[in-house]
């Protein structure tokens, strides 16, 4: 069986395609979420192979959903009313973009795509993670917001709050001038995945946005020392403060 969540904030439009699906016999469905914060919850709570992802929602879009996604991800089928989110990039690729009403014919098809294999859809999901990565880079710029922990509950945290990023004890936490956030990925793509945003990494373990640096400070054998807008000052190792001092326009 094909454990499949179903993304979507339209009653109506979930109730469409539970009915399609369930001409499908080796397709169960193990959830359905209503909005993107509600989809990162479940998917990392019920381990879907397949999600049925809508793309305008409240939250997160679904773009940024599969922004956020980590690890070996599920495959991906976009479903949506809208027909210009490149759905020629999508159809020319193994995971899917349907557009609703949901045709029976394109729905199988899609499905068949998804039951090539174990191996044959974490390609296709890596597929999926790189061309909405892209399209979502052209049509909204860089990364805006970021999906964290807060206890039980995943938040949507705006970049403009998060002063600081690092590791403790293999865990990576988003530091805000009020709280300190997890975040499930690792710092490595973190430093990818924030480049855009003014993201920059300081040291082995720490990103600072760029925003937050207020004093910049030599320190010892070459290192240097910033002030962040929290008032706490972080160190600068010696192979990263040409890179901070350029991105800060410093000779």
């Amino acid at each position: 069986m094909i454990r499949t969540l179903m993304v979507d904030d339209e009653e109506l439009a979930r109730n469409a395609l539970r009915r399609a699906l369930a001409q499908a016999p080796d397709i169960e469905i193990v959830g359905e979420a209503v909005d993107g914060v509600d989809a990162l919850e479940k998917i990392a709570e019920l381990q879907p192979a397949l999600v049925l992802l809508d793309i305008e929602m409240p939250g997160f879009n679904g773009f940024e959903v599969v922004q956020q996604l980590q690890g070996d991800p599920p495959a991906i089928i976009f479903v949506t009313a809208y027909d210009e989110y490149a759905v020629r990039a999508f159809e020319a690729n193994a995971v899917d973009y349907l557009l609703k009403p949901v045709r029976e014919e394109r729905l199988d098809r899609a499905l068949d795509r998804v039951r090539r294999g174990t191996q044959r859809r974490a390609a296709d999901a890596q597929v999926a993670l790189q061309v909405a990565t892209e399209v979502n880079k052209a049509r909204s710029g860089p990364l805006r917001r970021l999906a964290a922990r807060r206890g039980k509950r995943i938040v949507i945290v705006p970049l403009r709050d998060i002063v600081r990023i690092e590791i403790e004890d293999k865990l990576v936490f988003a530091i805000t001038a009020t709280e300190r956030l997890l975040l499930e990925k690792t710092i490595g793509e973190l430093e990818a995945l924030l480049a855009p945003s003014g993201f920059l990494r300081i040291n082995r373990g720490e990103l600072v946005n760029l925003e937050s640096v207020r004093e910049l400070m030599p320190w010892f054998s070459g290192t240097w020392r910033v002030k962040l807008a929290n008032n706490e000052e972080r160190d600068v190792s010696r192979d990263r403060a040409k890179q901070l001092k350029e991105a800060m326009g410093i000779e």
